[in-house]
């Protein structure tokens, strides 16, 4: 959602009613509003990008062990 959002902007509908609260007076919506309307923070990427690079280091080593085990 962060690369979705983080770098857009978008228009409200007729009327300058916008779905999610802005602080500013203008019809549009800026992606960090919609961001932390759903409780995201812009900024950690670098941690998410570790937490999948350790996802797929324990998936492999679970995989070399399971083909380890099977072999013996």
């Amino acid at each position: 959602m962060v690369n979705e959002f983080k770098e857009r902007s978008y228009a409200c509908a007729d009327g300058c009613q916008c779905s999610y609260p802005t602080g500013e007076l203008t019809c549009r919506i800026p992606g960090s509003e919609v961001l932390s309307a759903y409780g995201y923070s812009v900024g950690g990427e670098g941690k998410y990008i570790g937490i999948v690079i350790g996802i797929i280091a324990v998936y492999r080593g679970l995989g070399l062990l399971a083909l380890y085990m099977r072999k013996n």
